[in-house]
C-alpha cells in the first residue's frame, strides 16, 4: 500500500471525531473569504500563532501550532498531518492545558519508538509529553510536569528564566534549550540567552548554564524565544529563533558537545519589517528522513481578523553553501501544484517604463524569472495589479548604490496593494541581496491570494501579507526606474489549491 492509501486508512477512524468534523465544517464556513490562502496552511478557525514541533514520523509530516478554537480562551496545540508538507489534514488537538494555563511553544524529538514533545506551560514551566501511535494523536503527559519548573529569579533574571524550549539527544542524554532573556526588560534593553538543561530520563533536568549569551550580535532588547537547534551541515549548527523585538532570525556556528557551548559565527534575519504586521513571526524546524533541514514560520495579519487569524509560510529548506552563507529554497514538493504553464523568453524594459505581461495573471501563481537589472535604480515585477495600476504589489531589486559602501536590496512593497480602511499601515519588507558582478537576479515568486513569498538566488526569502480589494487585481507587469533592465526569461504557473473547499 502506498503512503497515500495508508494515510487514508489511518485517518478513516477519526472522520467521526467531534473535533475533526468541527474543523471540516469550519473550513467550509470560512471558504468564501477571498483572503484565505489556497496552498498555504491556515487554521481551521479562530486563532493560530507559533508553529510547534514540526517533524516526520513513520513517513508522515506533522505540524503542531498554538491554537485557540472558537470560544476558547486558553492555548492548546493544534495538529495537522501531511504526506508532502502541502496537503494537510486536520487532526484532533494534540495538547491540552491542565497543570499549566496554556500550552505555549515547544518542539519535538523523533526517536525510533516514540516522539517527545517539550513545550512551555504558562504559569508552571517547561513540560514533556510523548506519543508513539501512527498519527501522534495519543499524547501522554509526563506525570511530574512541569519537569523544568519556573524558579524564583532576581531583578536581572538569574539564575534563569524558562520559556519556549526545544529538545535533542546526545550520547549522554537529552538536552533542552529554554530561549529567554536576561539583564533588562524584554524588547527594551535585555540580552538574549538560551539556557541549556540535561536529563537522562526526561524527569530530572540539570541546568548547565547558557548555551549562548548575547554579545549584541543582534541588538539590545532581543531575546531567543522559540529556539530550534540542529546541525545544518559543514560541521555547523544553527540556532533558529524568534525575537519579540524583531522577529525570526538565526545564528550559525560551532557547537562544542563537551562544554555544551555554542559559538556563533554568522547572524542573519528572516524578517526585516515591523514585527507582527503582516510578515514573518516564529519558526519550527526539523531534519526529515532525507536529511533536509526544514523550517516553517507563521505569518501575521495586517488587518482585523474575520473568523480566523494567521497563516503559515511555505515550508523552506535551509542549508549552508560552500562559503558558509545560508541557502534558502522552497521545498521541491511545491512543483506538484503547478499547472497551465506560460513562458516568455525575454522582455526589454525601458528606463522608467512598464510592460504588462498579458500572458501571466492570477492570484494563485508561481512565477520564476531571471532579471538583468542593467543600469536601473530599481527593477522587478508588479503582481496582484489592477488594470489601472491603482492596486499593485511591487517586488523589486535595488543594486548596490556605491562601489565600496551600501548593500543591494530586495523588497516587497505592499503600500499600494489595497485601499482598505481596516489595514494596519506598514513599511515595505526589505532585505539584503548581494549579487556578484555579472550575476543576474533569479526569483521564485509565490502569490497565494493574501500572501506573497519571494525566494531570491537561493539566498534570501521575503514574506508579506497583502489584501487586494478589487477582483480584477490579478495582473502582472515588469518595470524599471532610472535606467533600463531586461527580463531574460519568465516562467509562470497557476497553482492548485491544497484545500478541497478552496479548489
Amino acid at each position: 500500500m502506498d503512503l497515500s492509501g495508508q494515510l487514508d486508512d489511518l485517518i478513516a477512524p477519526l472522520t467521526e471525531h467531534d473535533q475533526v468534523r468541527r474543523w471540516l465544517a469550519s473550513r467550509e464556513r470560512l471558504a468564501n473569504d477571498r483572503y484565505r490562502p489556497a496552498y498555504h496552511f491556515s487554521p481551521p478557525e479562530n486563532f493560530m500563532n507559533d508553529p510547534n514541533g514540526l517533524c516526520q514520523w513513520q513517513g508522515l509530516y506533522h505540524l503542531f501550532y498554538q491554537f485557540r478554537q472558537d470560544g476558547e480562551a486558553r492555548v492548546h496545540w493544534g495538529h495537522a498531518v501531511s504526506l508532502d508538507l502541502l496537503h494537510w489534514r486536520d487532526l484532533p488537538m494534540a495538547l491540552y492545558p491542565d497543570q499549566e494555563h496554556d500550552c505555549f511553544s515547544g518542539q519535538t524529538l523523533v526517536e525510533q519508538d516514540r516522539v517527545i514533545a517539550i513545550y512551555h506551560g504558562t504559569q508552571a514551566g517547561n513540560a514533556v509529553a510523548t506519543a508513539s501511535d501512527p498519527l501522534l494523536v495519543d499524547w501522554q503527559k509526563h506525570p511530574d510536569n512541569p519537569v523544568i519548573p519556573i524558579v524564583p529569579i532576581d531583578e536581572n533574571g538569574y539564575p534563569y528564566r524558562v520559556f519556549d524550549p526545544c529538545i535533542w539527544k546526545e550520547d549522554d542524554g537529552y538536552y533542552s534549550l529554554s530561549g529567554v532573556y536576561k539583564d533588562g526588560t524584554r524588547s527594551v534593553n535585555c540580552e538574549g540567552v538560551a539556557h541549556i538543561f540535561r536529563s537522562t530520563d526526561l524527569t530530572d533536568w540539570e541546568h548547565l548554564g547558557p548555551l549562548v549569551e548575547s554579545v549584541y550580535d543582534t541588538e539590545p532588547g532581543e531575546d531567543y524565544a522559540v529556539p530550534n537547534f540542529w546541525p545544518i551541515g559543514n560541521g555547523k549548527h544553527m540556532l533558529l529563533f524568534f525575537s519579540h523585538k524583531r522577529g525570526g532570525q538565526y545564528f550559525v556556528g560551532d557547537y562544542d558537545s563537551t562544554t555544551h557551548r555554542f559559538h556563533p559565527e554568522r547572524h542573519g534575519r528572516m524578517n526585516y519589517g515591523p514585527l507582527a504586521v503582516g510578515s514573518l513571526h516564529a519558526p519550527s524546524a526539523t531534519i526529515d528522513a532525507s536529511g533536509r533541514f526544514l523550517s516553517i514560520f507563521n505569518v501575521k495579519e495586517s488587518k482585523e481578523p474575520n473568523g480566523w487569524n494567521d497563516i503559515m509560510t511555505l515550508p523552506r529548506v535551509l542549508s549552508l553553501g560552500d562559503d558558509g552563507d545560508l541557502l534558502i529554497e522552497p521545498v521541491e514538493e511545491l512543483k506538484s501544484l503547478r499547472h497551465s504553464h506560460r513562458q516568455i523568453d525575454s522582455v526589454d524594459i525601458a528606463a522608467n517604463g512598464e510592460v504588462a505581461l498579458k500572458e501571466v495573471s492570477g492570484n494563485q501563481l508561481e512565477i520564476e524569472l531571471e532579471l538583468d537589472p542593467g543600469d536601473a535604480h530599481e527593477s522587478g515585477l508588479k503582481v496582484l495589479r489592477s488594470p489601472d495600476g491603482a492596486e499593485e504589489t511591487r517586488i523589486s531589486f535595488f543594486p548596490k548604490g556605491h562601489p565600496r559602501f551600501g548593500t543591494a536590496q530586495l523588497q516587497i512593497d505592499g503600500t499600494a496593494s489595497s485601499p482598505r480602511a481596516d489595514l494596519i499601515p506598514r513599511t515595505p519588507e526589505i532585505g539584503p541581496l548581494e549579487i556578484a558582478e555579472g550575476e543576474t537576479v533569479k526569483l521564485r515568486i509565490f502569490v497565494d491570494r493574501s500572501i506573497v513569498e519571494v525566494f531570491a538566488n537561493g539566498r534570501q526569502c521575503l514574506t508579506l501579507r497583502v489584501y487586494p480589494e478589487r477582483q480584477d487585481s490579478i495582473g502582472v507587469s515588469a518595470f524599471a526606474r532610472g535606467g533600463a533592465a531586461k527580463l531574460l526569461s519568465i516562467n509562470a504557473w497557476q497553482m492548485r489549491s491544497t484545500w478541497p473547499e478552496l479548489a
